[in-house]
């Protein structure tokens, strides 16, 4: 009898946490942003609104990056009211298209009751494909080639490439416009004997004195 008591107390909180979730309805559950280059911090904000007859507790809000975190205006959701969740993305050193995830947790519920989806574009400025050039005894003793591309909205000239000329030949060739390519590096070191790890630091220019760098990494092991 005990055990039966037991059981149905789990089927009734399982269905009274349904309904709980069931009646939150949201504005928005995943937002696209792009920054701008000079652009540190991106904020979205996530409205829910209590559409049942009950109070709701949010519980807590959890991020799956450390550079994601979560403001709530208010926990306690009364019926017919709103709250609002903003989610904060802290850029760092990251580039390109970084997905985030906000969890949101009720007090009644061990799982998740909504995935909030944060997807943030960072332009990259000037990008070097590959980033690494390599040559080994057992690969081809030819120059490799660096692709440079850049975001044209604000880098729009290569300014300077800066590597051990002792070390290096580097050709600057111009690139295919069709694959957005501003320049091809052609890399080859002047001693395939010798061992090798050194940078090319590539150096842009864009309007109102923008600037941006990018780096490719070569190395020689003979």
């Amino acid at each position: 009898m005990l055990t039966r008591s037991i059981l149905f107390a789990s089927v009734f909180l399982i269905c009274d946490s349904f309904l709980e979730a069931s009646a939150l309805l949201w504005d928005q559950t995943e937002v696209r942003i792009e920054m701008e280059p000079d652009q540190e911090e991106a904020r979205a904000t996530f409205k829910v609104t209590n559409k049942g007859e009950k109070v709701v507790r949010i519980a807590r809000v959890t991020s799956n990056c450390g550079c994601t975190g979560a403001i709530l205006n208010k926990k306690i959701i009364p019926p017919g009211e709103s709250t609002e969740i903003v989610a904060t993305f802290n850029k760092g050193k990251r580039q390109g298209l970084n997905r985030n995830r906000l969890q949101v947790y009720l007090d009644s519920q061990a799982d998740a009751v909504a995935t909030l989806k944060m997807n943030v574009e960072i332009p990259t400025l000037i990008e070097a494909l590959p980033q690494i050039v390599y040559w080994s005894p057992e690969s081809s003793k030819t120059s490799r080639p660096v692709r440079l591309v850049m975001d044209e909205r604000y880098i729009d000239q290569i300014l300077l490439v800066d590597y051990d000329r002792s070390w290096l030949t580097v050709i600057q060739e111009p690139g295919d416009p069709k694959k957005n390519e501003a320049v091809v590096l052609s890399v080859e070191p002047k001693d395939f004997s010798k061992l090798y790890r050194g940078t090319i630091t590539v150096y842009g220019g864009g309007p109102d004195g923008r600037k941006a760098e990018t780096r490719v990494h070569a190395f020689v092991q003979p």
